[in-house]
């Protein structure tokens, strides 16, 4: 479900529909985990983390609670600070993301599953119909003989202008999102060295 697709527009809409209603009858939440997981490698990590956060704080404690018992010791979290929740479930998301099978299998998490992936697809829509409001209102302006004096130059810089924009704010999520994995990095070079070991020698099998 990252980046977004104008032949699965339907899907999205279908998503985002059940998310609104809360009703995922219907929905097989291990397709929702293939959106998630999608989202996952694909998106912005600032993007995820409101996102995470937004979920689970809409979330039932009792499922907040069985999220973080099926979550590896080295993510587990508070389930009253969401903010932490989303840090760690985004960790987990970027490092082990076969997990997450294992974690909504839980039978107080499947709908959880849905309810995320349409979380998701909600995001998505709303911001593709803001892309292409912006596109409409740049169109208008560049028809409507907008700064008659510069018009020849305006034309010629403004798509110019959105793709610099459009760069910068790619440059911009890119370093935040190096940003984070350093950080991320660092916690987990500060974790004592046994546990550091076992992680490897688990991952050799």
């Amino acid at each position: 479900m990252w980046p977004f697709d104008n032949n699965n527009q339907q899907v999205y809409q279908q998503y985002s529909q059940a998310y609104d209603s809360g009703n995922y009858n219907g929905f097989d939440p291990f397709q929702a985990l293939g959106h998630i997981t999608q989202f996952m490698q694909g998106a912005p990590i600032d993007t995820q983390h409101n996102l995470y956060r937004q979920h689970f704080e809409q979330m039932p404690y009792e499922q907040r609670a069985a999220l973080v018992q099926q979550m590896p010791p080295e993510y587990q979290a508070d389930p009253n600070d969401t903010n932490s929740l989303a840090h760690n479930f985004l960790r987990l998301g970027q490092e082990r993301p076969n997990l997450l099978q294992t974690i909504f299998s839980h039978p107080l998490l499947l709908g959880a599953s849905v309810g995320l992936a349409g979380l998701i697809a909600k995001h998505m829509l709303s911001r593709h119909q803001q892309h292409q409001q912006q596109n409409e209102y740049g169109n208008q302006q560049f028809g409507g003989g907008y700064n008659q004096g510069f018009q020849g130059e305006y034309q010629q810089n403004q798509y110019q202008q959105q793709n610099q924009y459009l760069q910068q704010e790619v440059d911009q999520l890119r370093r935040e999102e190096q940003e984070l994995r350093r950080e991320l990095r660092e916690e987990e070079q500060q974790q004592p060295q046994h546990h550091h070991h076992q992680h490897h020698h688990n991952q050799g099998y």
